[in-house]
């Protein structure tokens, strides 16, 4: 079986699909069998009759990855809201076992799984049973958080922190997206780190992602050793 991390964001739109697709590009160009996975994925598009699921789409054009899709997200629906609403209103039973049998499928091919959530910790995937942090203890995989780096991050970001600690979950980082190098987001880094004892890295504000791939790859590449990323995934 593989070893992996779940990235979680701290709220929707923070940017984890793009923390994702750098981790696995980092490590599939240092030659280690790396791919993504997502539960669920609501808000997919048609494209010739076929619902595709952005966020793993990312991943596989970022990283030349050749896996099915169907693989990497065993559920695919359209309506862009929260996963059990989504199932609802497309009249489909999103059941746990399907879910973690995809993941058990995946790592049992691939060194490294990197699971991405929808939305933040408490995103509901079944309504009033199942939620993501559920799905995370199943796994049995710990967290990075993915928040944004501007005005506001330091409640959410402490908040999901801390409600991680109490569910149990092993938390290995937090990422701060769209970074701008302004004294504020310094500032926050700074304020995050003290409050919650994690460390913060920052990722800088990739613009227009669908037509810069290379700028992506290159953030990644440039700030972070890849062995700093594989000490992560394995202790």
């Amino acid at each position: 079986m593989s070893k992996g991390i779940f990235i979680i964001g701290t709220d929707t739109d923070v940017g984890k699909s793009v923390i994702t697709a750098g981790l696995v590009y980092l490590l599939r160009n240092n030659g280690y069998n790396a791919c993504s996975f997502k539960a669920v994925q609501s808000g997919g598009v048609k494209k010739d009759g076929k619902l595709i699921a952005e966020d793993v789409e990312l991943v596989k054009q970022v990283c030349n990855l050749t896996e099915k899709q169907e693989n990497m997200v065993p559920y695919c629906l359209e309506p862009a809201v929260s996963p059990h609403l989504a199932a609802r209103l497309t009249g489909v039973e999103i059941k746990k076992e399907k879910i973690i049998e995809a993941y058990n499928n995946l790592a049992q091919r691939y060194e490294y799984i990197i699971a991405e959530g929808s939305g933040g910790l408490v995103v509901p995937l079944i309504k009033n049973d199942y939620f993501i942090y559920d799905l995370v203890k199943d796994l049995n995989l710990p967290v990075v958080i993915v928040s944004r780096a501007g005005v506001g991050t330091i409640n959410h970001t402490v908040l999901t922190v801390e409600y991680c600690y109490k569910l149990g979950l092993e938390v290995k980082g937090i990422f701060l997206n769209r970074y701008t190098g302004e004294e504020y987001e310094k500032d926050n880094i700074r304020t995050i780190e003290n409050l919650t004892g994690q460390k913060v890295l920052s990722i800088a504000d990739i613009k227009d992602l669908n037509h810069n791939y290379d700028k992506l790859k290159d953030e990644f590449e440039s700030k972070f050793d890849i062995k700093n990323v594989i000490n992560m995934l394995e202790n």
